[in-house]
């Protein structure tokens, strides 16, 4: 009795630290799966920064759509007059963001039909100017851009709008500058005539011009000049190209075929989205998402009115109204989205790790 005593003495502590060094491993496991758990889901956030633009072009009919995805902020729109030496034109963008003192325009279009938008993309870095020589030919090169524009590629893009009325002119324009700061923005221009050209930082750093090649033309948040930077490949980039690819005719080119396109490509942290019809000279406004409501701007009407803005928020409730059932051609399923990839990758993830638990805790205790 007394040895049995004793066995069960000594063998204790033995089962304990076995006790012990299972909860251990299953806490170090569990650990390590919450950490790429998290990872993986900060890396499907689609909030700040994930903007989606788009244009396509049949015959008569052109279009440009854009989901301005910068959070849950209020969004302002400012008609600015034309001048006798400058187009008058419509922007979009917000009082307080992303520069507080001066005007940072996300995107918009003039009275000629020349539209244009931006996205952030994965910085490019580019050395500055090594030499006295170097600096002195670059600020030669660029003494007539505004100081405020060399840093602000919104207000650069706004410049552009003032002062081309087509695609070629802004080639033209930007063939003139030595755009240095702008390595983490890619441009979308297009115009009425269908007409459209991506500027994008290429891998050495220079803005390139990318042509368009058929009826559409896409950006989203990927260098497309160097997608092995990041953020490619995009859901949001596939949806678009294949809804896109869809457009046969002018039939299909519509106001309310694009407004699907937007429904498809947003994010939850979509604060805007625009359709803006440069033939007829008409915009279409959206407010985080909401594709159910609309507001419908005459460009000519409020250029007339002279310089003003409207915050979005009180113009919707003061202004908007239904907006037509979106149309989509195809009910087939179109790419998977990285959202819906990284919440089927969780769950699966979770699934497995409970089950390896689980047969740990039973083989523990056997």
């Amino acid at each position: 009795m007394k040895n049995a005593t004793r066995r069960k003495k000594t063998a204790f502590p033995e089962n304990l630290r076995a006790i012990n060094q299972i909860t251990r491993t299953d806490a170090s496991f569990v650990l390590i799966v919450c950490a790429l758990v998290a990872f993986m889901l900060m890396g499907s956030m689609e909030f700040t920064g994930s903007c989606t633009v788009f244009t396509a072009s049949v015959g008569d009919t052109v279009l440009f759509g854009n989901n301005e995805d910068v959070g849950d902020r209020n969004a302002t729109v400012w008609f600015v007059p034309a001048t006798e030496t400058t187009y008058g034109w419509v922007y979009f963008g917000f009082r307080d963001y992303p520069v507080q003192i001066g005007k940072f325009p996300m995107g918009g279009m003039n009275d000629q039909g020349l539209f244009f938008d931006i996205t952030s993309v994965p910085a490019t870095i580019r050395p500055l100017p090594e030499t006295i020589e170097e600096a002195l030919q670059f600020i030669e090169q660029n003494n007539n851009l505004p100081s405020l524009t060399m840093f602000n590629a919104g207000i650069f893009g706004g410049r552009i709008l003032e002062n081309c009325a087509t695609v070629e002119e802004a080639i033209q324009v930007i063939k003139q500058y030595d755009l240095l700061f702008y390595g983490e923005y890619q441009f979308l221009f297009a115009d009425r005539t269908g007409d459209s050209m991506i500027l994008c930082p290429s891998p050495d750093g220079e803005m390139k011009v990318v042509r368009k090649e058929g009826v559409y033309q896409v950006v989203t948040n990927f260098n497309v000049l160097n997608p092995g930077l990041g953020q490619y490949p995009c859901g949001r980039y596939d949806n678009a190209v294949w809804m896109l690819k869809e457009i046969e005719s002018d039939d299909d080119l519509t106001v309310e075929y694009f407004t699907s396109i937007l429904k498809k490509t947003h994010s939850g942290g979509t604060t805007y989205s625009t359709i803006y019809d440069p033939v007829n000279g008409e915009v279409y406004l959206y407010n985080h998402h909401n594709f159910g409501w609309v507001v419908v701007f005459d460009l000519e009407d409020e250029l007339e009115k002279g310089s003003h803005s409207y915050d979005v928020l009180p113009l919707l409730r003061e202004r908007g109204e239904s907006a037509p059932k979106q149309l989509e051609k195809s009910e087939e399923p179109l790419a998977l989205s990285f959202d819906l990839f990284y919440a089927i990758f969780t769950i699966v993830l979770i699934l497995v790790t409970i089950t390896v638990l689980w047969k740990r805790m039973e083989k523990g205790g056997s």
